[in-house]
């Protein structure tokens, strides 16, 4: 190894130290506090996580389900006559619910959430988006109610989505707040790791927690740089002794600061270290995860697989409830849509599919719950070869305890100028950001209080505004409906 590899080596190790500290600060700075919750005093019910992807950029959901019967298929292609996806190519699904009155079919690129879906295992959520209170065309015009700040702007779009808050008003991540509660109620880790964790760097949806979140890397958590775990060469060796002696000096120093950053560093890395090898320890998983076309795993599937690796280790994390944030980028699709939106939609269907397969293999599918947040849908009409930002669109909500084969919500007419219309097919919302996530805070296990001041807004929706019944062990439990999963098939 010549002069030039090893000072990048030694680079590289100070970066990965760096990281380490900053990804477990947060876990190790409330440790103390996370083991005075006593063994007894934890809630006996079963293990529950929640995923959150996340598409960057505004997904273009007007092509992600499209209307297939001819009247309405004929009105959505005059709107969009360059980006139309050919009625004969679309995907065929069969709602049990939801439907309006009109086949739909999906894009083409994603067979495997087809099959979820007509498997009872998916569901869609129709015309999301940021949303203050019921809002029609005319009170928008007249801008008589309350709008969520800065519409149309990514940063503020992704602030709201993830907070309710915007680019200058930031407030917590309502992901982040529900593992506070959930932190409150004793559902902390017994080895203090927070319950929020992000495999895509520091988030909105996580930001702001007490409990803080824990980043772990595409394929795993950070770790110490090899060179100092495994050094058998004496200049190795002599590199790890330094960096142990520099840390136990600081942990000595006068200042007081520079003695706890010493410390925090020292746990951080006992830290990384137990979670690495935690993950680590749990045998392999036989599902397959998609693949680039030089046979490698995608980055997202990546990331999918680690947080199922990560699930897989609850019981040697000490974890009974896991929330995760999973990002993908590249949505914003101004111009090139043809060319790149199939491949987005692709890696979204085909993760999906693995990620709900490897919690079959599990054993755990009914227990976690998988939904997509964009900053926005997009414009019904196109720009060219693209669309612009537009303001509601669709989502969608999987895994084994979620009631299947359903449109919830309320789809919008895929027509300009049409009710929900305010410009060029931007369409205003008709289920809010909030329902969806009141509504999974009341599965996670909160209750109606705790679910209602983490999203203030569900009290302007009505007496049933707080919650949509996607879930069957929730639906059972707080409205007392005979909703059931379509037992329907198995694996996507």
């Amino acid at each position: 190894m010549d002069h030039h590899d090893k000072a990048n080596e030694r680079r590289r190790f100070l970066a990965g130290a760096g990281r380490i500290a900053l990804g477990s600060a947060a876990a190790m700075a409330t440790l103390g506090q996370l083991q005075m919750v006593q063994a007894a005093t934890r809630p006996v019910d079963k293990y529950k996580a929640l995923v959150c992807v996340y598409l960057f950029g505004g997904n273009d959901s007007f092509n992600m389900v499209v209307p297939r019967t001819a009247s309405a298929y004929t009105t959505y292609q005059a709107a969009r006559p360059a980006l139309a996806i050919p009625q004969g190519n679309l995907l065929a699904i069969t709602p049990q619910s939801g439907s309006q009155g009109i086949d739909w079919g999906l894009h083409p690129s994603m067979p495997e959430l087809r099959t979820l879906f007509e498997n009872g295992r998916a569901s869609l959520i129709g015309n999301v988006g940021p949303l203050v209170t019921p809002t029609t065309k005319t009170t928008y015009q007249n801008r008589s109610v309350l709008l969520p700040p800065e519409l149309l702007s990514h940063v503020d779009q992704q602030a709201y989505s993830m907070s309710m808050g915007s680019e200058t008003s930031a407030r917590p991540g309502w992901g982040g707040r529900l593992a506070d509660r959930l932190q409150a109620a004793g559902y902390g880790s017994t080895l203090g790791l927070p319950i929020g964790l992000t495999l895509s760097g520091a988030n909105a949806w996580l930001a702001g927690s007490e409990t803080g979140m824990y980043t772990v890397g595409s394929s795993g958590p950070t770790r110490l740089d090899s060179s100092l775990r495994t050094a058998t060469d004496a200049r190795g060796l002599a590199r790890r002794t330094a960096f142990a002696q520099l840390l136990d000096a600081a942990q000595r120093d006068g200042s007081a600061l520079v003695r706890e950053h010493g410390r925090m560093s020292r746990r951080a890395i006992d830290f990384s270290e137990s979670v690495f090898n935690a993950i680590n320890g749990v045998p392999a998983l036989s599902t397959a995860f998609p693949t680039d076309a030089q046979g490698r795993i995608t980055r997202f599937g990546d990331m999918l697989r680690t947080v199922a690796r990560t699930i897989a280790a609850r019981g040697a994390l000490g974890q009974r409830r896991q929330i995760f944030f999973v990002g993908l980028g590249g949505w914003d699709t101004h111009d090139a849509q043809p060319t790149n939106h199939p491949g987005l939609l692709a890696q979204v269907s085909q993760g999906l599919n693995a990620f709900y397969n490897a919690t079959v293999e599990l054993g755990v599918a009914d227990s976690v719950t998988t939904f997509t947040m964009s900053d926005f849908g997009r414009t019904l009409n196109n720009n060219g070869d693209g669309t612009d930002h537009g303001w509601g669109g669709h989502s969608w909500i999987l895994g084994g305890d979620v009631v299947g084969r359903r449109i919830y919500g309320t789809m919008p007419e895929y027509a300009l100028g049409s009710s929900r219309d305010v410009g060029r097919g931007r369409m205003i919302p008709t289920t809010p950001v909030e329902q969806i996530g009141s509504t999974l805070a009341r599965w996670f296990g909160l209750g109606f209080s705790d679910a209602n001041e983490i999203f203030p807004n569900v009290r302007n929706f009505g007496s049933t505004g707080d919650y949509l019944p996607m879930l069957a062990s929730t639906n059972a439990v707080i409205n007392d409906v005979n909703f059931t999963r379509n037992r329907g098939g198995g694996k996507g």
